[in-house]
């Protein structure tokens, strides 16, 4: 299976999941009926609309693969504040989640340990991390002229932010998020 049509089943498989955490038949036909129609961003508004309305507990994986959808859609920004305000769920153990803010700053990739000539000049955002084996999905950005972060990742790498022995950071193109994230599920 190609991994286009691998990720095209995963994310008709994690519609349908997040389908399922909705509070009504017909709120989960609506979301449905976003990915179909190809309105894949008012899919993610009526998500975490709903989310937060009904106060629906959500685990950190979850939270974490809402995130990757809406950035994969465009719509990380919009969204990041409401999936991080989502109830979470106690009960459910997390194989990946958000970093907090004080720990998701943009910085050089070499003070995080990566030397890469193909990120001299851009930032590594620390973004997910895996907490049982430690490792890090960052988006890589250019600066835009006047200083902020460019809207869209340039790259995503997953890296293990300590000096552990056979530890490459393992870079992926900005249309292979869903390779980078996949890496970071699978821990060693």
């Amino acid at each position: 299976m190609s991994t286009e049509s691998r990720y095209d089943a995963y994310e008709a498989d994690l519609w349908n999941r997040l389908a399922s955490l909705l509070p009504s038949a017909e709120d989960a036909e609506n979301f449905r009926d976003c990915r179909e129609i190809g309105e894949q961003e008012a899919g993610l508004w009526l998500l975490t609309q709903r989310l937060l309305e009904h106060r629906i507990p959500i685990g950190d994986t979850t939270r974490a693969e809402i995130e990757v959808l809406a950035e994969q859609w465009g719509e990380r920004l919009a969204r990041h504040d409401e999936i991080a305000s989502c109830v979470g769920d106690s009960g459910q153990d997390a194989s990946v989640r958000l970093l907090s803010h004080d720990r998701a700053q943009p910085t050089d990739p070499a003070a995080v340990g990566i030397t890469n000539a193909v990120l001299e000049g851009l930032l590594v955002v620390p973004w997910i991390e895996c907490p049982r084996c430690g490792r890090v999905l960052a988006r890589v950005h250019a600066l835009e002229p006047w200083g902020d972060l460019r809207y869209l990742a340039s790259y995503y790498i997953v890296w293990l932010p300590h000096d552990a022995v056979g530890s490459e950071p393992e870079l992926f193109a900005e249309t292979d998020l869903h390779s980078a994230f996949d890496l970071l599920l699978t821990c060693p």
